[in-house]
């Protein structure tokens, strides 16, 4: 018999996709916001500042920070594809393929560590790295029973 936790698992991979889905539209259609913190976080300067001393820079920056709101945004249909098929029906390929989904989550945190300098992103990312976590090991009886 199939406990609930493992029959349910798949909506933890449900809520991080559309989690990511959010954040990846924001990041593409209203950067400023968050490129303020980032731009006071690694030069010390507003974003404001940093575009008058260097608007061909800041397009250049705005332009990249956009793409990656584009590319969240696409790993999140990723992510829900492969939960909403494969994942929750039990199948082995899609158990083993949302293990990139922490994957992910564990690098861009060492990211934002090493190059940004900013330990705090790194933590906050740690519950969204448990939710993916649980939701991949809680099921593995459905994947691999015994």
């Amino acid at each position: 018999m199939e406990r609930v936790y493992e029959k349910y698992a798949w909506l933890l991979f449900l809520a991080v996709g559309l989690l990511w889905m959010v954040f990846g539209l924001v990041q593409v259609f209203s950067p400023d916001g968050l490129l303020e913190t980032d731009a006071q976080l690694i030069t010390g300067m507003s974003w404001n500042e940093l575009k008058a001393s260097s608007p061909v820079a800041t397009d250049l920056v705005r332009f990249h920070y956009e793409l990656m709101g584009l590319l969240k945004t696409s790993w999140s249909l990723f992510v829900l594809a492969i939960t909403l098929t494969g994942y929750r029906k039990g199948e082995k390929w899609a158990w083993y393929t949302l293990w990139l989904a922490p994957l992910v989550l564990v690098w861009n945190a060492i990211f934002n560590v090493s190059f940004v300098g900013d330990v705090n992103r790194a933590l906050q990312s740690i519950p969204i790295i448990t939710v993916t976590l649980l939701g991949l090991l809680l099921p593995y009886r459905k994947f691999f029973p015994r």
